[in-house]
């Protein structure tokens, strides 16, 4: 009797330990490990709507669907950290940080590296992925470390009040028709890269400063007007042979020979490859726009 007690104690001792072991991490409905604050997701495809709380801190690995007709919000003031290579694949409708039609901005959104000494392209960024949409949009959000930050693909969302820095490339726009309005862009070796003819992007009231290119334009119907476009290796890059209009832009100077300087068009053909067109700037906006950039 005393033997088969003990045994039974020793298979309760048993099974206790493997509970221990195998059950210190719960499981969430979204792919991930959690605990009360943070939540890890790896290659996760999202089968209904969700919205992503300031309380807690989410890490993305892999690859994060949104598919055609889920929407997934992001609350002001929660980060979201990314993993070597993790990328956002948008097909349905992403909405990050302050609602639009609300006055002022609550706490940032911060999407970062999650590498404890973070560079430039640790992770591959926002890929808006063919979803014809103009519902999404970025509020109130710093982007930084990615690939391509943002790489909009015949989509339109709006993107206001951001801060993108540290990125290879911020925001790509292919077949797109975003408003891109009071954002810091600096620090990316790219700041917008634009193409796509038979589209028209509004850039507007941005201080794009301080990037390897401020602007890399391949679509010359693109609205870019009331920038601060100074303090960039090249302010503007055209490479198409069509010419582009844009005026009433800061460029850190009224003198046209040192915006021609930062300016690579027709007027470079020391230095050109190919035919591109003239990049027509005036008239030229006298001082710095005080009210570009985020806003309050």
């Amino acid at each position: 009797m005393k033997i088969q007690y003990f045994r039974l104690l020793f298979y309760i001792l048993i099974f206790g330990f493997i509970l221990t072991v195998c059950g210190c991490q719960d499981s969430t409905p979204v792919n991930g490990d959690k605990n009360d604050s943070e939540v890890v997701l790896r290659d996760y495809i999202f089968s209904g709507n969700e919205t992503w709380e300031s309380e807690k801190t989410y890490i993305v690995h892999g690859t994060l669907e949104i598919p055609p007709n889920i929407v997934l919000e992001v609350l002001p003031g929660t980060i979201v950290k990314f993993g070597r290579d993790a990328l956002i694949k948008v097909r349905g409708t992403l909405k990050i940080g302050t609602p639009l039609l609300q006055d002022g901005v609550d706490e940032l959104v911060n999407l970062t590296s999650n590498n404890s000494n973070p560079e430039s392209g640790d992770w591959k960024g926002i890929l808006f992925d063919h979803t014809h949409g103009i519902d999404s949009f970025l509020r109130g959000t710093v982007v930084e470390y990615g690939e391509i930050a943002l790489d909009v693909k015949t989509s339109s969302p709006k993107i206001i009040d951001s801060t993108f820095r540290y990125n290879g490339t911020a925001i790509a726009l292919d077949g797109s028709n975003a408003i891109i309005q009071y954002n810091a862009i600096h620090d990316n070796n790219i700041g917008i890269y634009t193409i796509g003819r038979q589209t028209r992007p509004q850039i507007e009231r941005n201080n794009i400063i301080e990037n390897d290119t401020g602007i890399f334009c391949e679509n010359v119907q693109s609205i870019i007007e009331n920038n601060n476009l100074e303090n960039n290796n090249y302010a503007l890059s055209l490479n198409v042979k069509f010419d582009l209009g844009i005026s009433n832009n800061w460029w850190g100077t009224v003198v046209n020979a040192e915006i021609d300087r930062i300016i690579l068009d027709s007027n470079d053909s020391n230095i050109i490859t190919k035919p591109l067109g003239t990049v027509h700037y005036e008239p030229i906006a006298e001082t710095r726009f005080a009210d570009a950039g985020p806003q309050e």
